[in-house]
């Protein structure tokens, strides 16, 4: 691992804000860019994705199809609002449900997706074209896109500024790039405590607006337009969903010991239907939880609070020489 500095403003900060599982998220007192450093290497990065080391492991991707579907659909409505047809790359694919629903819609899907569990997923459950490497201008044998899209990997790039050129590089003239991302890097820090955990260390970066339009500005696009989502709601549900799921998930751990036949099938038709029932809780709260963030969250207070952002931009010009 080695030490590194602001990746705008290329001075070292010593004020450490983050502290998770060995790692230090430095903030620098310039731009509010939040960073780890000592950073872990490329290739320790690339391995812990390719070997499903990360914090959410691939089948909990895989199962969650309706709620990654139902945030789909929301970011699907914006997009079209720009574009509405065209070849979409989506960068860091997971199972690939967005590019599903993109297809849906008249899109021509293609995803990159380092975690061979999903990518095997993507091509055989979807069939949905994925390359299991780092972005790079020979990705789909160097074909033109006019849409990117990627949503919540910004802060797992080793290098932003490099990535976000190569992506210009791959883009058509005016097509758009779509992500979305958290605003750590501006969030007072009182809030932190509402954050159970900051993943270190699979996010490298955590960004604020500014430091994110500073990077697009800088790597070919204009922004369009920031669509801001305060996440106090959620996490707030989240911290009170905690605290009684045990209650509502009870039925499903039933384990029994009776030796006894008619006693066993009484209880496994028991777990059966406590099963089916903590799926249909489940699945009221992905769609609470989606209520909680896209709608609440558009109008509840966001100064200097957690949010997530979509951002909208446009290819403005071509990066050359990289």
């Amino acid at each position: 691992m080695n030490e590194i500095c602001c990746i705008f403003c290329e001075t070292t900060s010593n004020q450490v804000i983050i502290e998770e599982n060995g790692y230090k998220g430095k903030k620098c007192p310039e731009c509010g860019l939040i960073y780890i450093s000592p950073r872990p290497s490329y290739d320790e990065i690339v391995n812990l994705y390719g070997h499903d080391e990360a914090h959410i492991p691939a089948e909990s991707h895989i199962s969650n199809d309706f709620p990654k579907r139902l945030y789909a659909r929301h970011h699907l409505r914006i997009i079209r609002s720009v574009v509405t047809n065209g070849a979409i790359l989506e960068i860091g694919a997971g199972a690939g449900y967005f590019l599903d629903e993109a297809r849906k819609l008249g899109f021509t899907p293609y995803g990159l997706e380092l975690n061979t569990i999903q990518a095997n997923f993507m091509r055989n459950e979807l069939n949905i074209s994925c390359e299991e490497s780092p972005l790079s201008t020979s990705t789909f044998k160097g074909i033109k896109f006019d849409v990117v899209y990627h949503c919540d990997v910004i802060s797992h790039f080793f290098d932003p500024i490099s990535d976000f050129k190569r992506i210009n590089e791959i883009m058509k003239d005016d097509s758009f790039l779509i992500f979305e991302t958290g605003n750590f890097g501006e969030v007072d820090h009182i809030y932190f405590k509402h954050l159970q955990r900051f993943q270190y260390p699979d996010h490298l970066f955590f960004f604020s607006t500014d430091n994110l339009k500073r990077l697009l500005n800088g790597t070919g696009f204009k922004v369009l337009k920031m669509y801001r989502y305060s996440i106090i709601p959620q996490l707030m549900a989240m911290k009170l969903f905690a605290g009684i799921k045990d209650t509502l998930f009870k039925l499903e751990g039933q384990q029994g010991n009776s030796c006894d036949a008619e006693a066993v099938e009484d209880i496994q038709q028991s777990h059966f239907r406590s099963s089916k029932a903590v799926a249909i809780v489940r699945k009221i709260w992905n769609f609470f939880n989606y209520l909680l963030r896209y709608k609440i969250g558009a109008i509840a207070p966001k100064k200097c609070r957690p949010q997530t952002v979509i951002v909208i931009a446009q290819k403005n010009k071509a990066i050359t020489g990289q």
